[in-house]
């Protein structure tokens, strides 16, 4: 493809995108309540299968067994809710009340059903808790395992104050119990209960949850034209309702590609759109052809200016060769550099970087396979994993760039695009990149240079079949480790594909190098828990 032909496809591929699909099809996910193993997911997906067999793509619906296991993950149980409501009232005064209608993430995906009244206690932590019905900061799933109560009334305070935020306990069928009820409340509400219990004040709670557990496979659809070498576009179209940002964007956007794509026909491309993780994992075997590269789409296209969000091009570990990034970068810089300086200079108009690997989502399952994989996603997002995730945070014209973005990194990849040109340049800015980043801090990345230079090739690599979990580590080693990993940056990346991908492959000391790779500047209390942790799941886990 020379530069004239780019130049070219790109402006036919902006002939064929429309904003006004992309505002369409976001009003038609969001409408669901997502949650996996339910039946709104199952909706939204029909929604998407509708969409794409239009651009005369094959499909396939692909059926994902509830409470299964494969490699370190698990299904959850189907479950359904179709009802609840939250009073929380100071004598006679309503202090707040809360219903699924107004705040679909008031109740915790997967909570036991149930009702009742009570006196509400305040926990400060889960060690000091008392009575039936509890409000706490906490895990929801450890929270759950942990207190036999009627109860858990959960807060989030990084989450946005107002918002209702999002929890999941993702249980499977030996984890069900009867009891408790969890339901989340915004921190603003939160604080002002705790003021209140604090002093003596008797805060009575009254609550009412009509959910159940289902015998019901989880689905996934898969969409491709043809068995030809292909690029693979995969994007989560799990969360609850209105889940706009996080992943109805994510799955807009691949829409879009499979539109601009089918119209262009300008190469082999497969879509999938899977509950994260748990479809992911099962994905492989159901692909007609072994992808060229993996394009995940999670969280794109908002209105940065609201979300406050940041696109981030997050590539694989250093440690592993990779085409896919420097199409995926210089594709964004051929969409978003639509900005000028005074004299005429093409600057981004859209906040957008490269980003070292970050897990989190469906590229861990596909980097973990050896496949080439890059993935865009804005963080941080103001309303992320809350009821405030609304449509209106998202900009139909920059999911259509998205779009654009994603389907000309797939041509590019395929066709091989100023294939040796552009590597070395590539690999020449990451360096570049790196050793700027690294004088912010005064670190030293000298190290680093190495790995650049001596990286695996993903087709020959030893493979995972899922990465680990978090929950897996609270599992074997407890709560209290548990949590103190969740508060050390860059832990769950490390411990969950990062790491174990690295010894499986003879990667020497790969947590120093994720450190280089990071910029990660840990405390030596906080290394010493790493390398403690690291050893054991070495010893016990990846033996």
């Amino acid at each position: 493809m020379s530069k004239m032909l780019l130049r070219d496809f790109l402006e036919e591929l902006k002939k064929i995108s429309h904003p006004g699909l992309a505002r369409d099809y976001l009003k038609e996910i969001t409408r669901h309540h997502r949650v996996q193993g339910s039946r709104g997911l199952i909706e939204a997906i029909k929604v998407v299968k509708e969409v794409v067999e239009e651009y005369g793509l094959e499909t396939k619906l692909i059926e994902i067994p509830s409470d299964t296991k494969r490699g370190f993950m698990e299904t959850p149980v189907s479950w359904d809710v179709e009802k609840a409501f939250l009073e929380l009232k100071r004598g006679d005064t309503i202090i707040a009340r809360y219903n699924l209608e107004d705040h679909p993430t008031l109740v915790a995906a997967h909570s036991p059903p149930g009702e009742g009244c009570d006196v509400l206690k305040y926990c400060p932590d889960l060690e000091k808790c008392s009575g039936q019905s509890v409000l706490l900061e906490a895990p929801a799933y450890v929270a759950f395992k942990e207190l036999d109560v009627d109860l858990i009334l959960l807060y989030d305070s990084k989450r946005h104050l107002e918002a209702v935020p999002y929890t999941g306990l993702f249980l499977t069928s030996s984890e069900v119990k009867k009891k408790p009820v969890v339901l989340n409340i915004p921190a603003s509400t939160a604080l002002r209960l705790i003021s209140d219990l604090q002093r003596g004040t008797e805060v009575r709670v009254c609550w009412s949850s009509s959910s159940k557990y289902v015998e019901r496979p989880h689905y996934a659809l898969l969409a491709y034209e043809g068995e030809a070498p292909s690029i693979l576009y995969i994007s989560h179209i799990c969360h609850p309702k209105p889940g706009a940002h996080d992943n109805a964007s994510g799955s807009v956007a691949n829409m879009l590609s499979a539109y601009t794509l089918s119209h262009m026909r300008e190469i082999g491309h497969m879509h999938v759109w899977v509950p994260e993780y748990t479809g992911t994992i099962l994905l492989r075997e159901h692909l007609p052809v072994k992808p060229i590269g993996v394009v995940n789409l999670d969280m794109v296209g908002s209105k940065q200016w609201i979300t406050d969000s940041t696109l981030n091009i997050v590539m694989s570990p250093l440690f592993i060769e990779h085409r896919i990034h420097a199409h995926a970068f210089l594709a964004s810089k051929i969409v978003l550099d639509e900005a000028a300086s005074f004299s005429g200079f093409k600057l981004p108009k859209y906040r957008y970087s490269i980003s070292p690997y970050s897990a989190g989502s469906d590229h861990d399952v596909t980097i973990g396979w050896g496949f080439d994989s890059v993935m865009f996603n804005e963080w941080p997002s103001k309303y992320y994993h809350t009821d405030m995730d609304e449509v209106d945070a998202i900009s139909p014209l920059s999911l259509t760039n998205m779009a654009i973005i994603a389907s000309l990194t797939g041509v590019m990849a395929s066709k091989f695009y100023a294939e040796g040109r552009l590597m070395d340049a590539f690999h020449g800015y990451l360096k570049s990149w790196y050793s700027i980043e690294a004088a912010k801090y005064d670190f030293d990345i000298s190290e680093l240079g190495k790995i650049l230079e001596n990286r695996l090739k993903p087709e020959s690599m030893n493979t995972l079949k899922t990465p680990l979990t978090m929950k897996l580590i609270y599992t074997l080693y407890g709560r209290e480790l548990y949590m103190k990993l969740r508060e050390v940056k860059g832990a769950y990346s490390f411990f969950t594909l990062y790491g174990p991908l690295a010894h499986i492959n003879g990667i020497q000391d790969p947590l120093k190098l994720f450190q280089l790779e990071n910029l990660l500047m840990w405390r030596n209390e906080e290394r010493k828990l790493i390398v403690d942790t690291w050893n054991k799941i070495r010893e016990e886990v990846l033996k």
